[in-house]
């Protein structure tokens, strides 16, 4: 039931439900703002953005400009569009987006000013009185214009991400933006030492290196020039919103130390008075965490970051966002590491939506995990309380959301889509469940751990509630002969033989050992010897022997020979397959 809440029809964010006269609203002025036509609205119908090699898709440019309207409303949210939807490319547009915007205020501040009467005075109805730049969003000096009622958003942009993706990210970035663009000046700032590490690194690409004295010098904000009493506010300079940090939990405190000096910091716990403290001449406007589903609690990891950004002597206010193509899995705290976040930067807070009331959620929501009743009522109010903080914080689309016209989202190659269910083998189906329950002692030894854990780390807790049985998951994992059984079932045979030299344990280092004999005598395992058996009393091989012939005899539907990829979690099952595939005459990869 929790996992259904993330697919949502109103969590395209098409509607907006406050406006219940015109259901196209957001739509409309998110056209408005990418001066496209909103009855424009075939999928293939890209927009084009000055600042982006690449153009976006239409749900890609809505996402942008929801996040710019929730981002002034509410501190930020979560945009968590499934794999495959391009939230990289989604994150890369928000960035130059923003960029434009603060452009865009400028030249109409500077306008105004020279009265040069290439833009509207402040209150002046009309249009923008000079042509539109192409891939350029609309002026904000009309108040016709969307833009007109967002403010720009100072200072520097940030991206914290996994350390495996550091350099995923950096191939997009290099990709997808522009950085020829002198208007927009976009700059990355790669804060993960170990990348440069790689020889094949170019001098160009060194230059994006957090740790160059010129990188840290232009990223540094404008110094209060300071009195006596040293009070007052370090501002962003004009160009670092169009500076983008890649960064990592494990990198990024060590490169915001070389930012900080003693000083005068304020105070939150006294009203923003002023005190001593460390001062940090690091501002950013915008900060982003990746896969924000892994590490989802407040003041924990990625999390951590958003939450810390420093704010104590300066005013700006960052944006915080949590990207995730799966934003909670197992509990609705996978939203309270960000949150917690737009919460502490917030300076107004919706007490409807505060952590606390979230808080409050997980913790029913936990006791009835645990509970060894199941109360559907309970759990139905539960969910009912936890949807509204899905409506006000997340977008997200699927593979099966539906565009304008029942598009889909994503364009499909052509290709033919079978599921296939077969019968368990009887005979040992019914003697599975009491082989496995020998292992039970496995198991309570798991529990006995997590425990442990809770008991003596209650820093690391996930749940208020002492584990009192394994979760779904954990259950999965260590049934896994179960698992191997209930797809050779005749292995049962084998693993409860009296015959020492047939008897397998179906451990992985058991068939690591088989894989790596000298001699290579892989039939005369007890895999091997057994083959027969073990694929005939298998439904799910006997399936695949027979549809192997039939795809050696087709082409696949763009007339190529056809390809056979097999998935398995189990080192076992793939060298089963394996000896199959030599008795088939195939070529095992």
């Amino acid at each position: 039931r929790l996992q259904k809440l993330q697919n949502l029809g109103e969590l395209t964010q098409l509607r907006d439900p406050r406006n219940t006269q015109d259901t196209l609203v957001r739509w409309n002025e998110c056209c408005a703002m990418f001066r496209h036509d909103p009855k424009e609205t075939k999928i293939d119908n890209l927009i084009t953005l000055t600042g982006l090699n690449t153009n976006i898709y239409q749900y890609q440019a809505f996402g942008v400009y929801w996040q710019m309207i929730t981002s002034r409303e509410l501190g930020g949210g979560f945009l968590a569009d499934d794999m495959g939807l391009g939230k990289t490319l989604s994150f890369l547009a928000y960035f130059v987006t923003e960029r434009q915007l603060s452009v865009l205020h400028r030249e109409v501040s500077k306008s105004r000013y020279l009265q040069d009467g290439k833009h509207l005075f402040k209150g002046q109805s009309g249009e923008c009185p000079s042509p539109s730049k192409a891939g350029w969003i609309a002026c904000p000096c009309s108040s016709t214009s969307p833009t007109s009622r967002m403010a720009p958003q100072p200072g520097l942009r940030m991206a914290c991400v996994p350390q495996g993706l550091v350099g995923q990210w950096w191939a997009q970035w290099k990709t997808h933006v522009d950085i020829t663009n002198n208007e927009l000046a976009l700059k990355i700032v790669v804060d993960h030492p170990a990348t440069f590490n790689n020889i094949n690194i170019t001098i160009a690409d060194r230059l994006a290196s957090g740790g160059t004295a010129q990188n840290i010098t232009r990223m540094q904000a404008e110094k209060h020039i300071r009195g006596k009493d040293g009070n007052g506010n370090d501002r962003p300079k004009e160009y670092h919103e169009g500076y983008l940090l890649l960064t990592t939990k494990e990198t990024y405190p060590k490169f915001a130390k070389k930012f900080e000096t003693n000083g005068q910091v304020r105070d939150p716990k006294k009203g923003g008075e002023w005190k001593s403290g460390i001062r940090s001449c690091l501002i950013f406007g915008i900060g982003m965490i990746d896969e924000s589903h892994e590490e989802y609690f407040k003041n924990k990891g990625r999390a951590q970051i958003l939450t810390n950004l420093p704010t104590w002597n300066n005013s700006v206010r960052p944006f915080v966002w949590g990207y995730s193509g799966t934003p909670f899995s197992q509990t609705p705290r996978g939203l309270e590491g960000v949150l917690w976040a737009i919460e502490k930067h917030s300076a107004t807070h919706d007490t409807d939506f505060k952590w606390e009331k979230l808080d409050a959620i997980c913790k029913e929501y936990d006791s009835q995990i645990k509970s060894n009743k199941r109360d559907d009522e309970a759990v139905i109010q539960i969910l009912t309380a936890f949807k509204p903080f899905l409506g006000k914080f997340m977008i997200r689309r699927t593979a099966e959301t539906e565009w304008f016209e029942s598009q889909s989202l994503i364009k499909k190659q052509p290709h033919i889509h079978q599921d296939v269910y077969l019968k368990p083998n009887e005979t040992f189906d019914a003697l599975i469940p009491a082989f496995e329950a020998k292992f039970d002692r496995e198991r309570d030894a798991v529990l006995e751990q997590l425990q442990g854990k809770w008991d003596n780390f209650p820093d690391s807790r996930r749940s208020d509630i002492r584990p009192t049985r394994l979760g779904f998951n954990v259950i999965c994992k260590t049934t896994w002969r179960s698992r191997i059984l209930a797809t050779f079932p005749y292995l049962f045979k084998l693993v409860t033989s009296d015959e020492a030299a047939d008897r397998l344990t179906l451990t992985t280092e058991e068939v690591q050992s088989f894989k790596s004999a000298i001699d290579k005598k892989e039939f005369n395992t007890p895999y091997g010897k057994y083959l027969r058996q073990i694929v005939e009393g298998s439904p799910k091989c006997v399936w695949l022997f027979n549809f192997i012939p039939q795809i050696l005899s087709q082409k696949d539907v763009f007339g190529n020979d056809q390809k056979l990829v097999i998935l398995t979690n189990f080192p076992q099952v793939a060298f089963l397959l394996k000896l199959v595939s030599v008795t088939t005459s195939l070529t095992p990869q």
